[in-house]
C-alpha cells in the first residue's frame, strides 16, 4: 500500500527536491485521468497521500544475508513517513517539510498549509502543497492565497472570528478549488475551540500525538 522514492543516489541530483515534487505533481495529474476513467466505468475511484522531505540520509544495501536492498534511512526519512500520513488530515495529495519548500524556492507554485509538530518530534515543521502550474495561473489565485493567509494568521492569533470570516469568503468565492478540503478543515478546527480552547500561550502549532 505504499512506495518509497529518493532522489541524489545513486547518482548525485542537485534539483533533488524540486524533482521530486514534479514527480508527485505528475502522479496526481495521471491519477485523475484514472478516476475519470474509472468514473465511467462505474468503478470506485483512487486516492492517495505523498509525504516529502528532504534531509541527510544513510543510502546503501541494507538488511541481512536472507532479504537485502537499496534503500535510505534516517530521520529525514521518518519525517516524510509522518509528512505523508498528514495528507489524510489536510485534504491535500502532496505535503511537502520545510526543507524541501526551500529547496524548491519559487519554481513551483507552494502553499503553506500549517506548522506541526509531528509525532516523536519536539521541532515544529511547516507544511506546503505545491499546485500544477495550471491552478496556478488562474486569474483568481492571487485573491484566494491572500484570504488563505488572512485565514491562517488569523488561526494562529486565535482570532476566531477573523479567520472563519476569510475561510467563508473562500467557500463562497473559491468553492471548487483544489484547496477546498484544506480550507473545510481549518474551519472544522476552529469551531471546536468552543469546547476545546488552545492555551492561552499556545504558539500556533498543531501536535500530533500519534502517526
Amino acid at each position: 500500500d505504499a512506495i518509497m522514492a529518493f532522489w541524489g543516489a545513486p547518482v548525485a541530483d542537485a534539483d533533488h527536491a524540486l524533482h521530486a515534487a514534479q514527480a508527485a505533481l505528475a502522479m496526481t495529474a495521471r491519477l485523475d485521468e484514472l478516476n475519470r476513467e474509472l468514473r465511467g466505468r462505474g468503478l470506485p475511484v483512487i486516492g492517495l497521500g505523498i509525504g516529502i522531505n528532504s534531509g541527510l540520509v544513510c543510502v546503501g544495501d541494507m538488511g541481512s544475508d536472507i532479504r537485502r536492498s537499496y534503500t535510505v534511512m534516517g530521520d529525514a526519512v521518518n519525517l516524510a513517513s509522518r509528512v505523508e500520513a498528514l495528507t489524510r488530515v489536510y485534504g491535500v495529495d502532496i505535503l511537502l517539510g520545510e526543507s524541501t519548500a526551500a529547496a524548491v524556492g519559487d519554481r513551483l507554485a507552494l502553499v503553506e498549509v500549517d506548522r506541526v509538530r509531528v509525532k516523536g518530534k519536539q521541532v515544529a515543521v511547516t507544511l506546503f502543497t505545491p499546485l500544477s502550474a495550471a491552478i496556478a495561473g488562474q486569474a483568481q489565485f492571487a485573491d484566494e492565497m491572500r484570504l488563505w493567509q488572512l485565514a491562517l494568521a488569523s488561526y494562529r492569533q486565535q482570532d476566531a472570528k477573523q479567520a472563519l470570516t476569510s475561510l467563508e469568503a473562500l467557500r463562497e468565492s473559491f468553492g471548487g478549488s483544489a484547496l477546498s478540503g484544506l480550507y473545510r478543515q481549518l474551519g472544522e478546527r476552529i469551531d471546536r475551540w468552543a469546547d476545546h480552547p488552545e492555551p492561552s500561550d499556545w504558539d500556533g502549532t498543531r501536535t500530533f500525538d500519534s502517526k
